[in-house]
């Protein structure tokens, strides 16, 4: 955390950077949660009660369904707001696992993480 200008952004994409050279392509995918709806995050229920994911649910599904263990981030970079920080209780606890409106569940593997 800190002010715009202290180094934030220029600090994840070096370490980033440094993981690559020593082997560990890391993959980073960057989202502002501040710039959708948090039905457009997290996913929603179509009228025709067929579920579509969101901008977070997909990411997570598909970086855990990547067949490497190389580290991988979703850095989600912007605000924090209780609108949709709230959501994210079950992959900050010990379950590290992300439950979405339809009661699907995301994992959140070892190699993989969130950063605020």
């Amino acid at each position: 955390m800190g002010p715009p200008g202290a180094g934030k952004t220029q600090t994840w994409k070096q370490l980033g950077r440094a993981q690559d050279k020593i082997g560990k392509k890391t993959t980073i995918v960057d989202i502002n949660p501040k710039t959708v709806s948090t039905k457009d995050l997290y996913g929603y229920n179509l009228p025709s009660k067929e579920w579509k994911d969101g901008l977070l649910s997909k990411t997570m599904r598909s970086l855990s369904e990547l067949p490497d263990s190389n580290p991988k981030w979703i850095l989600l970079d912007g605000d924090l707001d209780a609108n949709w920080i709230e959501s994210m209780n079950s992959v900050m606890d010990d379950n590290k696992i992300l439950t979405l409106a339809n009661n699907e569940r995301i994992p959140l593997k070892g190699h993989m993480r969130m950063i605020f």
